[in-house]
């Protein structure tokens, strides 16, 4: 199975594998020129694979006439952010984002700061097909520039959004698991700023991921067994690249990365009214959360890329997915971790409330996701032939098939970054959350 997805928002694939320095260095390449030659800025997380990757994109860009500047581990909404402030043309972030540590993937940002729109993609990626890299000689070449000093700008920005004062007078012990990934060592950064007490759990650069970097329940026993003893107000977990987040209470319950949006939104459209954009595998929660200021929601295919874009088109206010990303269109469009987990430091400020009482507010569902592995090339035609199994049902084919019901739906699609049909199955019912679950899954294992 050749594990390597190649999309308008960028490659990603195993290193070693699929994704080797001849594809980064084309793909660098072709982002280069499709900027034109102007600057760059280039981040990265710690995984293993990130110096390599690095110097091969730096020498393509180099090679085109590019001027990088490098901003070395950086988390992927600080690099979005930084690429106004230094007006660059835009960036390139080195990361798997939720993958495990043998994945590594190349991420194109643009001018705005966000991914590259689908018009953009194709233009990159035509120009990548086509192997149409602009070469410059001697007195051309792009020139390599360091930048360390970026962070305050970052959190001097994200600290003024929010209700610092409140967050500081609250004086919150907080747990974070960086997982050992591009947020490690930087959520210090993060909690001086608000005025947190920090206990930081796998906070180190090394790359070497204590778990898998997806922040889910399955992943945070750890932080809930801190949280619980130090008597913590709440504990974050984050992805790789800090732009998904999920939460754990101050009693130790792990929640779903699924309560990350509906939380945020119960707060910031009392302040906000507007527009969010989800896609069609969020829960329905943030469905009635919004309702209830009045607020209506747009739907958008999975992913970043298309999430901002119809936040930036429909006039939104915020977006977010199930994933535990969040993005605010006022602070900047781009799933943020530490945004998010900025809000919920101010909401349980702003509203004496601990957790695990915001939490009971919320409307409840049982979400079910389940993966079945399987080739690239059959993914897409094997969702396509589960239509059979709904025949007589209403099908929405807008990002692989999903099918609504009165107390819940599932949604069926081919991954965009894993070899993997997910699944996901959401009803006011576990029992029949479970059972048609199990019903696509039976289906979809007999096709692989």
């Amino acid at each position: 199975m050749k594990l390597l997805k190649i999309g308008i928002s960028g490659v990603r694939g195993i290193v070693g594998d699929t994704l080797t320095p001849e594809l980064i260095m084309d793909f660098a390449s072709a982002f280069g020129t499709y900027l034109n030659s102007k600057k760059v800025l280039l981040g990265r997380d710690t995984r293993i694979s990130g110096p390599m990757l690095h110097s091969a994109t730096t020498a393509a860009l180099l090679a085109v006439g590019c001027d990088v500047v490098d901003l070395g581990i950086c988390p992927a909404p600080i690099l979005q952010y930084m690429v106004k402030s230094l007006k660059a043309k835009g960036a390139i972030s080195i990361s798997a984002g939720h993958n495990d540590a043998d994945w590594n993937a190349l991420t194109f940002i643009n001018q705005e700061g966000t991914y590259l729109n689908s018009y953009q993609g194709e233009e990159m990626l035509d120009i990548y097909h086509l192997e149409k890299f602009k070469k410059v000689s001697t007195d051309k070449l792009g020139a390599l520039t360091p930048h360390a000093n970026y962070l305050d700008i970052y959190f001097d920005k994200l600290t003024n959004f929010l209700d610092s004062g409140a967050i500081k007078k609250a004086t919150f012990k907080v747990v974070i698991d960086a997982c050992n990934g591009g947020g490690a060592g930087i959520v210090d950064a993060f909690c001086k700023h608000l005025g947190c007490e920090l206990i930081p759990v796998n906070n180190e650069q090394t790359g070497y991921f204590p778990h898998d970097p997806e922040p889910r329940p399955r992943n945070a026993s750890e932080v809930a067994s801190i949280t619980k003893i130090m008597k913590a107000d709440v504990g974050f977990l984050l992805n790789s690249d800090v732009s998904r987040i999920s939460i754990v209470a101050e009693d130790g319950e792990t929640l779903s990365e699924e309560y990350t949006l509906p939380l945020i939104a119960g707060y910031y459209l009392r302040k906000k009214p507007g527009a969010v954009i989800t896609n069609y595998s969020t829960s329905r929660m943030i469905e009635d959360v919004s309702q209830c200021f009045g607020c209506h929601v747009i739907k958008a295919k999975v992913g970043q890329s298309d999430g901002i874009q119809t936040m930036i088109e429909e006039d939104g206010v915020m977006a977010g997915e199930g994933s535990g990303s969040v993005s605010i269109k006022e602070f900047q469009p781009a799933f943020d971790g530490f945004l998010a987990m900025g809000m919920i430091l101010e909401m349980m400020a702003v509203n004496s409330k601990k957790i695990s009482a915001m939490v009971k507010e919320l409307p409840k569902y049982h979400i079910i996701k389940d993966k079945i592995y399987c080739p690239p090339v059959k993914a897409h035609s094997i969702v396509n032939e589960i239509k059979k199994l709904y025949a007589s049902q209403e099908i929405s084919t807008i990002d692989g098939i999903k099918i609504e019901w009165k107390d819940g739906w599932i949604h069926i699609r081919a991954s965009a970054t894993e070899p993997m049909i997910r699944i996901i199955s959401e009803s006011k019912s576990r029992e029949k959350a479970q059972e048609r679950l199990d019903k696509a899954a039976n289906f979809v294992s007999q096709l692989v």
